[in-house]
């Protein structure tokens, strides 16, 4: 249920879907007695969107996730398993086309393929199955497995978890899977961006996992200092609001302890 109430939230509080929202109610003002109304929410709006699309809010919501993981690239020396979770592909163009087609967080596929040749006797898990509402058939671990595959990594070693929709399955599905012993060390692959909720999740389940962070969305000199790629910084603003949205509801949900 809290999936699908997830997907709903986002689908309402998604700063795109406001700004469309806002601009209809805009138009359907102005051709009313509220005519001045609908200006000023114009003004608002337009004022709004044109500050987050110069200056790169989102860069900054993500970069303050990420600095925390920018010293912590180190790769233990022992390794007991590996868990990589989904997020990296494009199932739909996969399915389409049948061709493997990944997203900007392919880092998490790229980078995973030399940490499984390094450690060969490490049991290997990939998280994520569907996180598609409607099209369930969607699945991130058919793409990661002929990925995986045509690279030449053995997939047999590898167990595709393919039940998980969103971040908290792909913890507590995986945990169930690895049955991790007291003095194993569990590595996580996953975006910079998304570690923090990962591990958090990872805690509240007493499972310690050894972040290995991947796909860094900023440098480490980051400076909020205005530019002109409109665009990316109105992608990036909706990127980095979901991933602090996420960690807040699941901190108000009780899936993990803290969001900071």
């Amino acid at each position: 249920m809290s999936f699908y109430l997830s997907k709903i939230l986002w689908l309402i509080v998604n700063p795109f879907n406001i700004f469309i929202f806002i601009a209809i109610i805009t138009i359907f003002l102005y051709f009313t007695s509220f005519r001045r109304l609908s200006l000023i929410i114009f003004l608002i709006n337009f004022i709004f969107i044109t500050f987050i699309s110069i200056f790169p809010i989102g860069s900054y919501l993500t970069y303050n996730i990420e600095k925390e993981f920018h010293s912590n690239i180190k790769i233990p020396e022992r390794v007991d398993g590996i868990l990589i979770l989904a997020g990296a592909t494009n199932p739909l163009l996969f399915k389409e086309f049948g061709q493997i087609s990944l997203n900007g967080s392919a880092e998490r596929l790229v980078e995973s393929v030399h940490i499984i040749r390094k450690f060969e006797k490490a049991k290997v898990i990939f998280s994520g199955g569907s996180g598609n509402i409607i099209r369930t058939d969607l699945d991130h671990s058919q793409v990661a497995k002929l990925f995986y595959k045509n690279i030449g990594v053995d997939t047999n070693k590898i167990f595709f978890e393919d039940k998980s929709r969103n971040t908290y399955e792909n913890i507590i599905y995986s945990k169930n899977i690895a049955k991790p012993k007291k003095n194993e060390i569990w590595l996580l692959i996953t975006s910079a961006f998304h570690m923090k909720r990962a591990l958090f999740i990872a805690e509240k389940n007493n499972w310690k996992l050894v972040p290995y962070a991947v796909d860094f969305k900023n440098t480490k000199e980051f400076k909020l200092t205005p530019n002109i790629n409109l665009l990316s910084n109105l992608n990036s603003f909706q990127s980095g609001l979901h991933e602090w949205l996420g960690l807040v509801a699941y901190y108000l949900m009780g899936r993990t302890d803290k969001f900071l």
